[in-house]
C-alpha cells in the first residue's frame, strides 16, 4: 500500500482545473521516476454525503484550506513527468484493505461511482472541482459492491471475497491512480495509486464536525461551579466533554449523559480555574472534544473572574430621606377613574388602608364599596 501523501479536494460538477506551475511549489529537482503527490487533501469534516433519493446536487468536497472566500479543491501534482496521461479518482475504505467503497463519486466526467479524464500534457499540476460523494443506503450494499466489481474499479486489487462484509458508511478515502506514457511501447503505465486522508459524513453524530453555536455566558468564577447552557451541532452524549484549557492546564466541565439534551445542548458546571485566589480575570479556551477520536471543536474564550464572596440574594437599596419607609407601598387611587384629582394610598405597616378623604367631611368609602380596595365594582 502507498504512504498517503499530502493534501487535495473536491467538488459536485467535475471539471480538472489546470493550474500554474510557476503558482506552485516545484517538482523535485532530482529527478528520478514519475509519482503522483497529493498537494491539497480533501477537507475531513463538515461535508455530508447525500442520498440519490434526495434529488439535489451532491455539494463538493472543499480542500483542506479552503474559505468562505478562498475556495480550494483537491489537486495532485505529478512530479517528473510532463505529458499525456490519464487520472481517475475513486473511494475507497477508511481502514486497510482498502476496498472499493459502495458510495460512489457523482459530477461531470463521472461514470460508474468513480471519475476519469484525460490530463493536460503541458502541466503536471492538476485540480479537480465539483467532486460529490453519494451515499448508498443499507439495503444497497450488496448492489453497489457488485457493481464495483463489474466495473473492475479496484485500485488495490482486493481479492472479491475479502470485498463482502461490513463497511463503514461515514467514512471514505480519495484514491488518486494516473497513467503517463513512457516512452516505449504498449502506451500509457500506471504509477502507484495514492490516498487521501479520510473523508468523514457530517451528518453521523460519532464523526461530524464539534462546533459550539452559542452558549449563556461566557465568564464565571475562578472557583467554578458556575452552570453554563451550550448549544452545538448534533453530539454524542456517551462521547463528549466540554474542555476548559490554559497554557499548562486543562480541566474538563462537569455534567453527566442525562445532561445532554437531544444530542444539541449541554448543562454544565465550570471546573476550577488552577488559581483559586486569582487576583485578575484571566481568559481560557473552551471547546467541546470528542474522546473517542480526539476530535475537538473550535475554541472559544471564557474568562474565569476572580472570586468576591457571594452577593446577596435580593438586595435592597435604602430608603430615599423624606420618602416612604421600606414597609409602606403606594395603591392606585380609585378616584382616578372618575376623572378627579389623584390622591395617594398608603398602606401602612398592618395593610390597612390610611386614605385621606375624597372630599372634606366625608369619610374614605368602606372596603368592598365600588371605591373601596375591592374593585371589581368598576368593571
Amino acid at each position: 500500500m502507498c504512504p498517503l501523501p499530502p493534501p487535495w479536494v473536491a467538488a459536485s460538477p467535475l471539471t480538472v482545473d489546470v493550474v500554474d506551475v510557476e503558482e506552485l511549489a516545484p517538482a523535485d529537482p532530482g529527478g528520478g521516476a514519475p509519482f503522483v503527490e497529493i498537494i491539497e487533501q480533501p477537507k475531513q469534516r463538515g461535508m455530508r454525503f447525500r442520498y440519490k433519493c434526495e434529488g439535489r446536487s451532491a455539494g463538493s468536497i472543499p480542500g483542506e484550506h479552503s474559505t468562505d472566500t478562498t475556495k480550494t479543491h483537491p489537486t495532485i501534482r505529478i512530479n517528473n513527468y510532463r505529458g499525456p496521461g490519464r487520472v481517475r479518482v475513486s473511494l475507497v475504505t477508511k481502514e486497510a484493505p482498502h476496498r472499493p467503497h459502495p458510495h460512489e463519486l457523482v459530477g461531470k466526467d463521472c461514470r460508474d461511482g468513480y471519475y476519469e479524464a484525460e490530463l493536460a500534457p503541458e502541466r503536471n499540476v492538476h485540480s479537480f472541482q465539483n467532486l460529490g460523494i453519494q451515499c448508498v443506503k443499507k439495503r444497497e450494499l450488496e448492489a453497489a459492491v457488485a457493481e464495483r466489481i463489474r466495473t473492475n474499479n479496484n485500485p488495490f486489487n482486493v481479492p472479491p471475497e475479502e470485498q463482502r462484509g461490513d463497511y463503514d458508511l461515514n467514512a471514505v478515502r480519495l484514491c488518486f491512480q494516473v497513467w503517463v506514457r513512457d516512452g516505449g511501447p504498449g502506451g500509457l503505465h500506471p504509477l502507484p495509486p495514492v490516498l487521501s486522508q479520510p473523508v468523514y459524513d457530517n451528518r453521523a453524530p460519532n464523526t461530524a464536525e464539534l462546533k459550539i453555536c452559542r452558549v449563556n455566558r461566557n465568564s464565571g468564577s475562578c472557583r467554578g461551579g458556575d452552570e453554563i447552557f451550550l448549544l452545538c451541532d448534533k453530539v454524542q452524549k456517551e462521547d463528549i466533554e466540554v474542555r476548559f484549557s490554559a497554557e499548562g492546564w486543562e480541566a474538563k466541565g462537569c455534567f453527566s449523559q442525562a445532561d445532554v439534551h437531544r444530542q444539541v445542548a449541554i448543562v454544565f458546571r465550570t471546573p476550577p480555574f488552577r488559581e483559586p485566589a486569582l487576583r485578575a480575570p484571566v481568559t481560557v479556551r473552551m471547546q467541546l472534544q470528542r474522546p473517542s477520536d480526539r476530535e475537538r471543536s473550535e475554541p472559544m474564550d471564557f474568562r474565569y473572574l476572580p472570586h468576591h464572596g457571594e452577593p446577596p440574594l435580593h438586595p435592597r437599596p435604602p430608603p430615599r430621606p423624606g420618602r416612604l419607609g421600606p414597609c409602606a407601598q403606594r395603591v392606585p387611587d380609585p378616584s382616578a377613574c372618575m376623572g378627579g384629582p389623584q390622591i395617594p394610598l398608603i398602606c401602612t405597616q398592618s395593610g390597612a388602608p390610611n386614605r385621606p378623604p375624597l372630599c372634606p367631611g366625608v369619610p374614605p368609602a368602606p372596603l368592598g364599596s365600588p371605591w373601596g380596595g375591592d374593585w371589581g365594582g368598576l368593571g
